[in-house]
Order: C-alpha cells, then structure tokens, then sequence
C-alpha cells in the first residue's frame, strides 16, 4: 500500500471535490456505458434492489443499473457532475458518505468504482459504507492495483500515480481493510475499461514522453471513436458481503 503525505485538510479536499468538472469524462461517454454494462454482471439479477453508487459523477452506471431493474441512488460530491446525474432523474445525495450513513438509510448493493483511493480516511470511510450495506447485502469497489507487475515494473512512471490518488492499494491491502472494517470479501480479479483509441493514445503519449510525437501521429490517423478494452493488470474489482 502506498499514500501521499501530507494529505490536503478535509475541508480542502471537500471543497476540490465540489468543485470539479471533467468535460472530458463527457466525451468519453459511450465507453463509460461500455465499461459499466460490462461491470454490471458481476453483480447479478437486478431484481428490484435498491443500490447506492458512491461516487456516481455524471450519471452513467445509475443509468445502466436502472435499464437493468435496479433501483439506484447516488452520492456526489462535484456539483457540476451531481447535476448532470439528477438531470437523468436520478436522486443524488451532494454530502460525504460519512453522513449520508449517519441518516441511517440502506441498500442492497453499494457500488464504489475508482474512488477509493481518492478517500482521504478510507477506513473511516469504508465503515461508514458498511453501515449503508444491509445484512446480508454486497459492496462493490474497483480501484487502481499497487501490487500489480505493471505497477511495479514501472515504478515512478506508472501512468496512475496522480495528486488525485491519495491511497493506492494491492489486493492484500485492500482486502484486509475490508475484512477488518466487518465485510466478508467474496471475489477479486482484473477489472476492464473500455476507452477510445484516442484516450489511450493520449494517456499513453503523457507516460512516455520521449514516444509522445510517434503516438500524436498515430492518434492522427487512427479513428477516434475505436473502442478498445483495456487491462493491464493493474486495476482491480473487489466484491465483499455485509454478514447476516
């Protein structure tokens, strides 16, 4: 497990949250609902729950999950993506997990993909998940994976190290943490995104600097609306039980 140090203060951190805006996440859309309808059934018949998608952004698994018989909430801490949720019709609480559990309310299924480690207090914040995961009910995290050889082989230059990322985590860590916060983990694996072609050329170009002219020429000439599963290995699905 790795973290940065210092962390920003909560307020500060809290206030970056809100504030954000991403208009590239908006034009990447057609591959989030790729990425989602794929993650989707790993987490079973709909059936009518209810589920809670930490860190719902803009909108999207909300409206993957609904189109499959979900009955899905969000949190969101951006204003601007909050928005564009609730513009789906989508209820979506604007307040930090922390009290949102503290209103006692609880779901079938909590979702939480690529934001752990973004949490400043991921224990805290997880025990607070716990609390909105009913007996009996399942949590589901994807996140970026420490421990993996790509991350490891690249070191300083694995393209996820970020001022964004606070906590990054192996399977063992993340794992424990979970465990010893009171869920019962049930599966781990590799976890894809599905991006464009031109995204990952982008990403790509910003790691390797020294190829960052070869990959520009290529991205010229590549479509960019080529949708590409990505996985190297280096980000991870988690799914854990809350105990009867």
């Amino acid at each position: 497990m790795m973290f940065q140090w210092p962390i920003q203060s909560p307020e500060a951190l809290l206030q970056a949250y809100q504030d954000v805006e991403d208009p590239l996440y908006v034009a990447e859309k057609d591959n989030r609902y790729h990425t989602f309808r794929r993650v989707l059934r790993e987490l079973g018949p709909a059936q009518g729950r209810t589920l809670l998608d930490v860190g719902a952004y803009c909108g999207y698994f909300l409206d993957v999950a609904r189109d499959a018989g979900f009955r899905p909430e969000g949190l969101e801490l951006s204003r601007w993506a909050g928005n564009n949720a609730r513009g789906l019709g989508f209820t979506v609480h604007g307040v930090p997990l922390r009290e949102l559990a503290a209103k006692g309310l609880q779901y079938d299924v909590v979702t939480l993909w690529d934001v752990v480690e973004h949490f400043a207090d991921p224990r805290e914040e997880l025990k607070a998940a716990l609390k909105l995961v009913r007996p009996g009910g399942r949590i589901y995290l994807s996140t970026i994976d420490a421990g993996s050889l790509l991350a490891r082989v690249m070191g300083g230059q694995w393209p996820w190290l970020m001022d964004m990322h606070l906590f990054y985590f192996g399977r063992r860590t993340l794992a424990m943490l979970l465990e010893e916060v009171g869920f019962h983990v049930t599966d781990a694996r590799t976890y894809t995104h599905i991006i464009s072609a031109d995204y990952l050329l982008r990403k790509v170009g910003a790691s390797f600097t020294p190829a960052a002219p070869v990959l520009e020429l290529v991205r010229r000439g590549v479509p960019s609306n080529w949708s590409i599963p990505f996985n190297l290995g280096d980000n991870m699905l988690m799914a854990a039980e809350r105990p009867l």
